[in-house]
């Protein structure tokens, strides 16, 4: 497999088709997790010493936790429709010389449930076995309860020699899933396979094509960590720029919502440019994939 040829043409792919860009850039914004915040309670005080009514609250916290129900299941389906999407342009590309923002709607529409399940199958049972060998790697701690020193230095060692392992292990799977992953989403958009399938045949042809999978994925990793270390300065850049003037505004104001309010505002336009940044690798990678699926 000519590996340099395949980092070249998704390079060629990716630059010369802009349109690859719209749907890394959704996928740069939306792939990601959901995070939570904490807080003080539910209960906020203005500077007038008026309180929010319970009534109020209530209203208040369901509409929050209903925005976040909505904007979870937008960003799942945005996040698999412009997986499928991109990897049906590249195949156009390939195919016919150009794709459009329009193909790629229509190219990864039909696959937004089957690489959802894809993902289910593999991470569901990926976090149970997860779970399962932390809790064994964490049994020694029992010894404990021994109340011996000798007993509480040997729970002690083996729980750390023990979870060394269970990290290990859980590197190799994280590592075997994520390739599984790529292969698997190829085989369900590029042959329409179903979820199950897609899964059985991209183990088979990693299983077969091992060296080749391998050799991809190190470089792959390469190209990821030079890629970090390029856009975590810029990341940084961005908090403190955005940072700056919440805190500023906090420290004028002494309200802690007008300094979230401006440091969100500041903070915008520099998520869209690193959205954007993010967006050309995505295109990037998932060009470098299905590309090396179709040589495999």
């Amino acid at each position: 497999m000519d590996y340099t040829g395949i980092l070249k043409r998704a390079w060629q792919i990716t630059w010369r088709h802009k349109a690859l860009w719209v749907f890394g850039f959704l996928l740069a914004l939306f792939g990601g997790g959901w995070g939570s915040g904490g807080g003080r309670g539910f209960q906020y005080t203005f500077e007038s010493g008026d309180q929010v009514a319970p009534g109020w609250t209530i209203a208040l916290v369901g509409l929050v936790l209903l925005f976040v129900f909505v904007a979870v299941v937008l960003s799942i389906i945005i996040n698999y429709l412009s997986r499928g999407a991109l990897i049906g342009m590249v195949r156009e590309v390939e195919e016919t010389g150009g794709t459009s923002v329009p193909s790629g709607w229509r190219k990864g529409r039909p696959y937004i449930l089957r690489l959802f399940g894809i993902d289910l199958l593999l991470g569901i049972p990926a976090v149970i076995v997860g779970i399962v060998l932390v809790v064994l790697g964490l049994m020694p701690l029992f010894l404990l309860a021994a109340k011996n020193e000798a007993a509480n230095i040997l729970a002690i060692v083996l729980t750390v020699g023990l979870m060394l392992v269970v990290v290990a292990l859980l590197i190799v799977m994280g590592l075997v899933l994520s390739l599984l992953r790529e292969l698997a989403f190829r085989q369900a958009v590029l042959d329409g396979k179903g979820v199950m399938s897609s899964i059985r045949d991209a183990y088979r042809l990693a299983r077969a094509n091992l060296k080749h999978v391998g050799a991809m994925w190190l470089l792959m990793a390469i190209v990821g960590i030079v890629s970090g270390a390029i856009l975590i300065p810029l990341s940084l850049a961005v908090f403190a720029i955005s940072a700056a003037p919440g805190f500023a505004t906090y420290a004028a104001s002494e309200s802690p919502l007008a300094g979230i309010v401006v440091g969100i505002l500041f903070a915008i336009p520099g998520i869209l440019v690193l959205s954007a940044l993010g967006g050309v690798y995505q295109a990037f990678q998932s060009a470098v994939w299905t590309l090396t699926y179709r040589e495999l």
